[in-house]
């Protein structure tokens, strides 16, 4: 009856229903006065069928739901009406006047006309008002309403709140199967970009007309400290760049380090990129956005303010041509 002490998912819909045999029904009812998760649940499916049944378009139902319901409602107790009562004689009195006019008219001498129709005594005239009164009394007794209308109008209801509820059922799986789809579709869409992105690095350090340029630290070399060292490859004919450098000291507070091409046409040096290094010396700088064409003579780094700067600050501190 129960699962992990709670009522299964198609007996809540059964009893929101009143669709469970008599046995599991007075078990979920003794269950459910006591649990009040499964209290809560057949609350919100009863409220999900009313409004179902209100607003919900009336759709043919599936085969085996519509055959659930009708087994269902075949095994429950069909009501008994009580025998019609039998009909009462009534005795029907004759008005007084009435009855002395059948009395003087015995009391004379009956003529015979042997040529008219056959008289009508007052026996069968009594006999007559009793039937007339009877079938009065018959189309004057009410009529016990018919169940039958009744019996097919909630048959309606049921069938037409399970079918409410199963189109509900399938429009929430048919969103939440969207929803998923938009998700993986989404996981997709960011992983064929990054193929794509590490791709066009690939593809940077690897041609054959790329520009290689190795930088190295301007400033005096300490005994016993590792020297800032870094690699930078460039197709001018894309724009593509890719900045790698090792051994980089922590950027101060504020600070940032900002990479620089240098144009072989005697420009002023373009902003290539912001980076900061991890916790081992790295950074890299990949793929930044830069115009097509620019013939580079070399490369350099700089400390800036958060943010970068236009125009490079010295001292440059890794230079490579």
């Amino acid at each position: 009856m129960t699962i992990g002490n709670h009522i299964p998912e198609d007996d809540l819909v059964l009893f929101a229903l009143q669709l469970l045999p008599e046995d599991r029904m007075r078990q979920a009812t003794i269950h459910v006065e006591t649990c009040e998760t499964c209290r809560s649940e057949i609350a919100k499916l009863q409220g999900d069928l009313v409004a179902y049944s209100m607003t919900a378009d009336i759709v043919a139902p599936p085969p085996e739901a519509r055959e659930r319901v009708l087994r269902q409602v075949a095994k429950e107790p069909k009501p008994v009406l009580p025998p019609d009562p039998e009909p009462v004689p009534v005795a029907v009195v004759d008005p007084p006047e009435r009855t002395d006019r059948l009395r003087r008219s015995t009391d004379r001498p009956e003529r015979v006309d042997r040529t008219s129709a056959e008289p009508v005594f007052a026996t069968r005239q009594r006999r007559g008002f009793q039937v007339e009164a009877a079938e009065e009394d018959e189309r004057e007794k009410p009529r016990r309403p018919s169940r039958v209308p009744w019996v097919l109008a909630w048959t309606g209801w049921a069938v037409a709140a399970g079918c409410s509820f199963v189109a509900g059922l399938q429009f929430h799986q048919r969103q939440q199967i969207q929803s998923t789809i938009a998700a993986q579709q989404a996981k997709l869409d960011d992983v064929t970009k990054q193929s794509a992105h590490a791709q066009d690095i690939l593809a940077t350090l690897t041609a054959a007309n790329a520009m290689q340029v190795t930088l190295h630290s301007t400033a005096d070399v300490k005994p016993g400290t590792q020297t800032a060292t870094a690699m930078a490859a460039y197709l001018a004919d894309k724009g593509a760049l890719v900045f790698i450098a090792t051994h980089l000291d922590p950027a101060p507070i504020g600070k940032t380090y900002e990479l620089w091409l240098m144009p072989a046409d005697g420009r002023n040096p373009m902003p290539a990129g912001m980076f900061k290094p991890d916790a081992q010396g790295r950074a890299r700088v990949m793929m930044p956005q830069l115009p097509t064409g620019i013939d580079a003579k070399g490369f350099g780094v700089t400390m800036e303010n958060e943010g970068g700067a236009d125009v490079p600050t010295l001292p440059v501190l890794l230079a490579g041509t």
